[in-house]
């Protein structure tokens, strides 16, 4: 089993876009981006479902987030006139 380094990926990329490759080196790169893509299948499959979980719980605890921003801001805004009343109130009665 061998694999490309980083490295050497990135220069047959180039060479591959660019058309340099001899049709060995070629059909040997098409078929390493067929393991990547079966390699990429795999991971999905054994994956996804902790992914999919993953990206529920960041969208929940997001949506918690912004509700707690909203309760904090209602509270702010109903008790600031609520103590004004208050204020008031007691300033009336003595």
């Amino acid at each position: 089993m061998s694999f490309l380094k980083i490295d050497e990926f990135k220069d047959c990329l180039q060479k591959y876009q660019m058309g340099t490759l001899s049709k060995k080196e070629e059909e040997k790169f098409e078929h390493e981006i067929e393991k990547l893509d079966e390699y990429q299948l795999f991971l999905e499959a054994e994956l996804g479902e902790t992914m999919n979980e993953n990206k529920i719980l960041r969208r929940s605890q997001a949506i918690a987030y912004v509700r707690m921003g909203f309760v904090s801001l209602i509270i702010s805004l109903l008790l600031l006139p609520t103590l004004n009343l208050l204020a008031l109130v007691f300033s009336i009665l003595s």
